[in-house]
């Protein structure tokens, strides 16, 4: 299990980490505008993802993952991903008005794509390295691009990712065994109509992120956009992050003790992105951001503390899929990402326009967690959580103390939170149980 988890950080880990390093560059020596419209590009495709799977991917995810014929359920779902994927390509049409809809040129090719079967099956590592992959290429092609093809950093970026999506969804069949393409058949559409609620679910993750792009062209310039893509970026990392966490163990989530675990490993992420905006605010900002962005010190706490607020409960969203209470979740998510876009639109007008997005996602997470503590957790497992959060939030302490006796740097910053985790992980990893369900691929 150790090995596994340790794998699965390390590819995660290390492919965003690169991302954020990239981007943060980028930022600083490439044109706003092709910033701003490869932060449009990457909304749309995480768009076209959340649309092709919709509910019918968690319910296939559930099926794949508890049921022995599982190819089966794979091939239903993966017929109806391509058949809708072909349908989007209609959308296409609106390049007409604004050539970034070209993207859903790429639909068939993002829905051909099998990787929650992976985690499904228990295969996070093979997981974790095609997603590792998908970050890594196209970046790296853009940095290419930066030098040679300082115009169409954007054209190679949307190329590049293209290209990594075809070739790891090539990756993906041969490790499951599976087809790449299914014939396709309108009929197999059904499957979403049976998963609506599943499906508003998967759209509220996405406008709770990198979809919130699609609205803030509307209230911002292009600087403030910049701004916004860096910090939604990171935001959707670490979300991805714990979110491979859960996937790790998707089978095992239905086991109380092991979904506490779950949700200590997040809170502990949490508070280190907490603890790195509020104790090394200029370390932190200029090491993922970039120095210019320092002033907007509290644009970054506010967005930890979303984080940190998604964190506390987050292995109960999993949970409550593999228990089939799709139709209350589906009205959680609903009133949360309403509560979040209304936050967001009123802000935009008011004298605090620059904190709207940070302050949006604080309200629309804390929204998400109290309806679920309220609906589905008992006072026991709330506390649970809260002592965890409590206890482990002591440690926080020794950044703090590396910072006054040694002063801000990225050595204090690094060391600090080295000895934090490692504190952490002394105290706390003899309780971990994250049992592997038996049927898991590897």
């Amino acid at each position: 299990m150790i090995r596994r988890l340790v794998f699965v950080f390390f590819f995660t880990g290390s492919g965003h980490l690169f991302s954020v390093f990239v981007l943060k560059w980028m930022a600083r020596v490439a044109a706003q505008d092709q910033m701003a419209t490869i932060g449009e590009f990457e909304s749309l495709t995480q768009l076209i993802l959340g649309l092709v799977g919709l509910g019918m991917q968690s319910a296939a995810i559930r099926n794949i993952a508890l049921q022995e014929d599982w190819k089966e359920e794979l091939a239903k779902a993966q017929t109806a991903r391509l058949t809708l994927g072909t349908i989007l390509i209609s959308v296409s049409f609106f390049s007409l008005s604004n050539p970034i809809y070209l993207a859903f040129l790429m639909a068939p090719l993002l829905a051909a794509s099998a990787d929650y079967a992976l985690y499904a099956r228990g295969a996070a590592i093979a997981g974790a390295f095609i997603a590792f992959v998908r970050v890594v290429l196209p970046l790296l092609t853009a940095t290419i691009a930066v030098y040679l093809w300082p115009e169409k950093i954007f054209e190679t970026y949307a190329l590049a990712t293209v290209a990594t999506y075809l070739l790891t969804n090539l990756a993906i069949a041969s490790v499951l065994k599976v087809k790449v393409f299914y014939k396709l058949s309108f009929q197999s559409l059904k499957l979403y109509l049976q998963t609506i609620p599943l499906g508003i679910v998967n759209l509220g993750f996405y406008f709770m992120g990198l979809g919130l792009l699609l609205i803030t062209p509307y209230f911002f310039n292009d600087r403030e956009l910049v701004i916004s893509f860096l910090a939604l970026k990171f935001y959707a990392i670490f979300k991805g992050v714990i979110r491979v966490v859960q996937q790790a163990f998707v089978a095992d989530l239905l086991d109380d003790e092991v979904g506490m675990n779950v949700d200590r490993i997040g809170i502990m992420i949490g508070l280190a992105m907490v603890g790195s905006a509020l104790i090394y605010p200029d370390t932190f900002i200029s090491l993922f951001f970039g120095k210019q962005y320092i002033s907007f010190s509290t644009y970054f706490i506010i967005i930890s503390v979303a984080a940190l607020s998604f964190s506390l409960f987050n292995s109960l969203s999993t949970r409550l899929v593999l228990e089939r209470k799709d139709k209350p979740f589906m009205w959680i998510s609903i009133i949360s990402v309403g509560m979040s876009m209304l936050t967001l639109i009123f802000l935009s007008k008011s004298k605090i326009r620059m904190e709207a997005v940070p302050i949006s996602l604080l309200v629309g997470e804390i929204c998400y967690s109290v309806l679920q503590v309220i609906l589905f957790l008992k006072l026991r497992a709330v506390l649970d959580r809260f002592y965890i959060l409590f206890t482990s939030s002591l440690t926080l302490a020794i950044p703090v103390l590396v910072r006054l006796f040694f002063g801000q740097s990225i050595y204090t910053y690094i060391t600090g939170f080295a000895m934090m985790g490692l504190v952490l992980w002394f105290f706390f990893h003899k309780n971990l149980k994250l049992q592997v369900n038996s049927k898991s691929m590897a």
